[in-house]
């Protein structure tokens, strides 16, 4: 008998809007370029994970965040090529 395959990796972007010009959130700050970036370098690298949408994960002031395969939420302020490459080094 082979053993069974491990759980897919999914890192989840958020990509909620909050309307108002008072109130930040992660699609106000650029969380779709982010996807966007994460999905062509883990693509580039042929990584086994898949990178998606998520719903608001509550840190509206800090966006955008990502939530990682371990529930961890991190702040990605910036889409430049060394954080989304050391974000995604562990996979």
């Amino acid at each position: 008998m082979e053993p069974p395959e491990p759980p897919p990796l999914v890192l989840l972007v958020c990509t909620n809007r909050r309307f108002g010009w008072d109130r930040p959130s992660c699609a106000g700050r650029g969380a779709r370029k982010l996807l966007k970036a994460l999905r062509a370098e883990a693509a580039a690298r042929a990584l086994p994970i898949t990178i998606t949408e998520a719903p608001c994960q509550g840190r509206c002031s800090r966006g955008p965040v990502v939530r990682l395969p371990d529930g961890e939420v991190r702040s990605i302020p910036k889409v430049v090529p060394d954080a989304i490459a050391h974000l995604l080094l562990g996979f």
